[in-house]
């Protein structure tokens, strides 16, 4: 009667051991996939990284066309004649001038 009764025991606490166990198991693959694949997961983070880079760059760039054009503008101040030539080459004109524009070869 007692070796039944421990026998029993023994199971009920090894189906247990087991349950738990495949619950902790599950868990940990959750939270694996999770912190991988989630919204807020691994590649999204390389993702990110990768979009940051970019923009870092982008902003490099364009912080250099900044640095030229306060240069130009300084230099525009100095220079009546740059202002008119940088005007021209926007197709800017004078007030009553007018614009030929030819075809090549004509």
């Amino acid at each position: 009667m007692r070796n039944r009764r421990r026998k029993e025991v023994e199971a009920k606490k090894r189906v247990k051991r087991s349950v738990f166990f495949t619950l902790g198991v599950l868990i940990i693959i959750y939270l694996f996939i999770t912190l991988i694949f989630g919204e807020n997961g691994l590649l999204k983070y390389i993702k990110l990284e990768a979009v940051k880079e970019d923009v870092q760059a982008e902003i490099k760039g364009l912080e250099k066309q900044n640095e030229e054009t306060k240069k130009q503008i300084e230099a525009g101040r100095e220079d009546p004649n740059l202002i008119e030539e940088l005007a021209r080459k926007q197709g800017l004109t004078r007030e009553d001038e007018l614009i030929f524009k030819f075809k090549d070869g004509q």
